[in-house]
């Protein structure tokens, strides 16, 4: 009976080391199996976002390749038609009424400014001889000549702009654009600013406005939101972060978190 028992306990000690081992092994299966399922799933959104980026750097290519066509196009064939009839108006002949041919002067050439000026603004060539800050002033100025609207640029002393590489303070530029174009077709407002500053060593660009505000998440879902959703498309090809808060009948602050370059 003894020999019994003991038979018993080593099948039972045996048994419970199998199915403790069994136990273990499935575990370390699942532990395997997760651990797997997680890498995976970080390569797929990986691969999903090298491919939204390169779709949207596809884009913006097609998009400046365009604009620079666009813009060359006007230089070189409307700003000289435009030059010539100037040209031509300024040698008629005295029969024309004086007065109604200066005005006529001064009607070509204010197109032909206004012409040269979307030429310049269109090719990004010229932006990279102006410089981001100069073309953020230049932008503000040509908003303060339409006589609606108050500008203010303020830059903090330690942002260093040069930071920036090409591709991507173009990219910042039209960001800001888009931001600036939709202010003045929808938010109402009279004063327009723009921070720039460091912050955690991040450029951070403020854009605010004293408009009427809008519903940040309601615009988002609707056919409106395209804009905003172009804008923080555009901020993931730079490795940047944008937030939107707005207040009903306050106003609206976009900012824009740029990280710094890696070295």
């Amino acid at each position: 009976m003894p020999e019994n028992q003991e038979d018993i306990l080593v099948t039972i000690i045996i048994s419970s080391v199998f199915f403790v081992l069994l136990a273990v092994f499935l575990l370390v299966l699942l532990y395997l199996f997760l651990r797997k399922q997680r890498q995976n799933q970080r390569e797929k959104e990986e691969m999903k976002n090298q491919f939204e980026q390169t779709i949207i750097r596809s884009q913006l290519e097609i998009q400046n390749q365009t604009l620079t066509y666009i813009g060359s196009e006007i230089h070189d064939n409307l700003v000289q038609i435009i030059y010539l009839s100037m040209l031509r108006i300024a040698n008629l002949k005295k029969e024309i009424d004086e007065k109604d041919k200066d005005e006529i002067y001064n009607l070509l050439k204010k197109v032909w400014h206004d012409l040269r000026s979307i030429s310049h603004s269109l090719i990004n060539t010229n932006f990279h001889q102006v410089g981001f800050i100069e073309s953020l002033e230049h932008l503000f100025h040509n908003i303060e000549k339409t006589g609606k609207y108050k500008t203010k640029l303020h830059i903090d002393e330690d942002v260093n702009i040069d930071m920036l590489d090409k591709s991507v303070d173009i990219i910042l530029f039209r960001m800001i654009q888009e931001i600036i174009n939709n202010t003045l077709k929808h938010a109402a407002c009279d004063t327009i600013e723009i921070t720039l500053k460091n912050l955690n060593s991040q450029l951070n660009i403020e854009i605010k406005d004293n408009g009427i505000g809008f519903d940040v998440n309601k615009v988002r879902e609707s056919s409106e939101g395209v804009g905003i959703n172009n804008i923080i498309s555009r901020a993931k090809l730079i490795n940047a972060t944008v937030s939107f808060n707005s207040i009903i009948n306050e106003g609206t602050t976009v900012n824009i978190l740029l990280k710094a370059k890696a070295a």
